[in-house]
């Protein structure tokens, strides 16, 4: 059972490791929601800043910081403050370290923290935390120990980054639900269409699929240069649509490692989210959801399915942790009748792409 207890000097090692691992993924998620290059001017050297703030807390005269200690190892740490003439408490500064996370560690600290402030009389107890997908845990923490939230809104705007002319400020709505890219990655037959559908509607986002736009204009299926020649200009529209704040649904297959780095790092680099959806089945299943469906001719065979079956790069436990957690994927509610008219992304394109004409 882990103890809390007053922060040492001989602690100082342990407890700024635990801040620096803690706070990485926090502002690896802060780039992502900014961008690179506002992330460089808000957080120039975060690791340094942090490091300088967690000092000064141990330096302070009246030390409020407390570390957890389990099998005497310190494995957390919490900074408190008190205003007693406003009878209110704050948490500071808290993290524990990633290995003992999930164990209740945190809520022990701040149940400890909590029969502290409350033994001095105070009355309330107010924190802060983020509300982007790497602060979730700590949201879930503060639940625990009844806090209840007010969410807030941070904006950030550079003075010294060219903007294009009539930039405007993201809404509250389009902050949280900041665009996603979804790689819909599998074999013929896994049921890429009828998932891409479900998360495109749930979206609200613009899906590409190579296969209907080669339907509409008549190409063969089995024309590999026109299908390159598609999907390069539907990722071409697909980065216009991130930038723009829509979210895209790419549902090719994305058979090769490679495809899909280029995909996710392409996205990143445009401030969105990426998420990788692999779905899989056995090849005989998905020969015979092929050889129901019979949209190709000449219609793909078996052994066409098992040689594609050893081409095909699984995406392993490594490269899954390279994009973020999957968000919701089935749809919020409505018909899903347009979704099946082959030219709806077509149009839904033309519906977005008609401001920037006028």
């Amino acid at each position: 059972m882990p103890i809390i207890r007053p922060y040492a000097d001989s602690d100082w090692e342990t407890v700024l490791e635990i801040c620096l691992l803690s706070f990485t993924p926090v502002h690896e998620s802060f780039e992502r929601l900014l961008g690179t290059e506002l992330f460089a001017l808000v957080y120039p050297d975060w690791k340094t800043s942090n490091k300088d703030y967690l000092h000064s807390l141990t330096r302070s005269g009246e030390r409020r910081l407390l570390v957890a200690e389990e099998n005497g190892s310190v494995v957390g740490f919490i900074h408190y403050e008190v205003d007693s003439q406003k009878q209110r408490g704050n948490f500071g500064l808290n993290a524990v370290h990633p290995t003992h996370q999930s164990k209740g560690i945190g809520s022990l600290m701040y149940g400890h923290v909590l029969d502290m402030m409350r033994a001095q009389g105070l009355k309330y107890v107010k924190t802060d935390t983020g509300g982007d997908q790497s602060h979730a845990p700590a949201r879930r923490a503060y639940g625990k120990v009844g806090f209840r939230p007010i969410p807030v809104v941070h904006y950030f705007k550079s003075l010294v980054i060219p903007e294009p002319i009539g930039a405007k400020a993201t809404s509250i709505g389009e902050l949280q639900t900041r665009p996603i890219l979804i790689i819909v990655c599998g074999l013929p037959g896994s049921g890429k269409t009828s998932h891409a559908k479900k998360v495109e509607q749930n979206l609200r986002g613009v899906r590409f699929c190579a296969d209907e736009w080669m339907n509409a204009m008549a190409i063969n299926l089995w024309d590999s240069e026109a299908r390159q020649r598609i999907e390069k200009l539907q990722w071409n529209i697909a980065q216009e649509m991130l930038r723009l704040g829509r979210s895209v649904v790419i549902e090719w297959g994305t058979w090769a490692r490679s495809e899909r780095d280029v995909l996710r790092t392409g996205a990143r680099k445009l401030g969105a989210a990426v998420e990788l959806h692999l779905l899989d089945a056995p090849v005989d299943v998905l020969f015979d959801r092929i050889r129901r469906r019979n949209a190709e001719t000449p219609a793909i065979s078996f052994d066409d399915i098992q040689r594609w079956a050893h081409m095909f790069e699984r995406p392993s436990s490594e490269e899954m942790a390279l994009f973020d957690p999957p968000s919701l994927q089935e749809p919020s509610g409505g018909s899903t009748r347009d979704l099946d008219r082959p030219l709806h992304n077509l149009r839904m394109l033309l519906s977005v792409l008609k401001p920037l004409r006028s």
